[in-house]
């Protein structure tokens, strides 16, 4: 089975003000690949989003905006199951990001870890990121999109084999895909 983990961050309250994407490819059980970049998003940072992520406007100075970085983006989603955690989140920003520039976005399917964390592991006081990553003893540098990535695609893992699922078919009662244009 394989699957893309995505994760985003932004620099403002516009889901299409990317600053900074991660990206690990999982074959196998495996990360066999990672990608990860800070973007120019071309608009302001709050202080909220910088409070949050620690990502600054002079971070991203001379940094690639979302259409070069697309080209690196579109090869690894395309067709692919994505999985992210709050995938409404990501997947929107993608969308918006892409709309934006007026760049068409590939096909692929998406699974959301929080849902299927919400399922797996139902007497947590929260499925947040953090809160899943701790009690599956992920390591995580939450809100660094790279390590975000990383831990949303153990989590998946980790999802499939305490529910004793080979791929996403089998888990196929437990989350909605949805089919991206």
């Amino acid at each position: 089975m394989k699957f893309v983990a995505i994760d985003f961050e932004t620099a403002n309250q516009k889901w299409e003000s990317i600053c900074a994407v991660g990206m690990v490819t999982v074959e196998k059980g495996q990360i066999v690949e990672e990608y990860y970049s800070l973007v120019n998003p071309e608009d302001r940072f709050s202080s909220f989003n910088i409070d949050v992520h620690g990502i600054t406007a002079r971070d991203v100075t001379g940094m690639p905006t979302f259409p070069a970085i697309s080209e690196q983006l579109w090869p690894r989603i395309a067709g692919n199951l994505i999985v992210a955690h709050n995938a409404a989140f990501d997947i929107n920003v993608l969308k918006k990001a892409a709309h934006k520039y007026r760049i068409s976005v590939p096909g692929f399917s998406y699974a959301c870890t929080c849902q299927i964390a919400k399922l797996t592991w139902a007497g947590l006081d929260n499925h947040r990121l953090s809160t899943i990553a701790k009690y599956l003893s992920l390591e995580l540098q939450h809100h660094n999109a790279l390590s975000d990535a990383k831990a949303c695609a153990n989590i998946f893992l980790k999802a499939l084999q305490t529910r004793a699922c080979r791929d996403i078919q089998e888990l196929g009662c437990l989350v909605k895909r949805n089919q991206q244009v």
